[in-house]
């Protein structure tokens, strides 16, 4: 049995992770502000919905007050969001929201629910980021995005240290283009075909952190990237 805390759980992504991670007898906690179609499906596996908004500095709290003692085998940081204007069309604002739910909601709660990874023992901490967060000859303009996901490749190496001591592992997945408009439940093949094989469907990402969770307390993934095959950008 483990517990998982998901971070940016409402659609895409995230809502692949909360659906497709967890195994018969483990709970998951999947935290958005909007509240996701997955929490209507009847499932075997215990699912909660954590309402709360990673661009509130409160978001923290309203976890840890559902959440309680529990222990947490896995928090996964998938929440992220792009650039929508040219860097220099952008208002403070837009860059902040950014900033705040790709980098500082993941140092947030990692910080916040500290005391909850240690008590699971060997705990995991899994951050998503992106291959426009390493060093690449393509063309990117998403400057924020960009600079928020090389903070947290930055944030998962000086917490590897930090956790060190504790047994929790800290990883930096960072995938290419994601069909993430397709759904787990719609299958790989049909995320194939709208996007002409040139991204990858959500079940390779869920696949790959599955991956990193079933290894033994011994071992550390530090970084992972991952890009898909046609991805010219990396």
């Amino acid at each position: 049995m483990a517990n998982l805390l998901i971070l940016g759980a409402s659609r895409g992504l995230g809502a692949a992770m909360v659906e497709g991670l967890p195994r018969k007898g483990d709970q998951v906690f999947g935290l958005s502000r909007s509240e996701p179609a997955w929490l209507r499906r009847k499932s075997s596996i215990k699912r909660d919905w954590i309402e709360a908004d990673l661009t509130e500095l409160g978001a923290v709290q309203n976890a840890r007050a559902m959440i309680g003692k529990t222990p947490i085998d896995a928090l996964i940081h998938v929440a992220g969001i792009w650039d929508e204007a040219a860097f220099e069309a952008m208002h403070d604002d837009e860059i902040a929201e950014i900033l705040d739910v790709d980098l500082r909601a993941f140092l947030a709660f990692t910080r916040g629910l500290a005391p909850n990874l240690r008590r699971a023992g060997h705990a995991k901490i899994i951050a998503i980021g992106s291959t426009t967060g390493v060093e690449n000859s393509g063309d990117m303009t998403a400057v924020t995005y960009a600079a928020a996901k090389f903070g947290l490749r930055g944030a998962c190496q000086a917490l590897r240290q930090h956790f060190r001591k504790d047994g929790i592992a800290v990883t930096c997945l960072s995938p290419g283009s994601i069909a993430s408009d397709v759904p787990l439940g719609d299958g790989a093949t049909s995320a194939l075909k709208k996007h002409r094989g040139k991204r990858m469907p959500v079940a390779d990402i869920v696949a790959m952190t599955r991956c990193i969770l079933d290894l033994s307390p011994a071992a550390c993934v530090k970084e992972i990237t991952m890009p898909a095959l046609k991805d010219q950008d990396v």
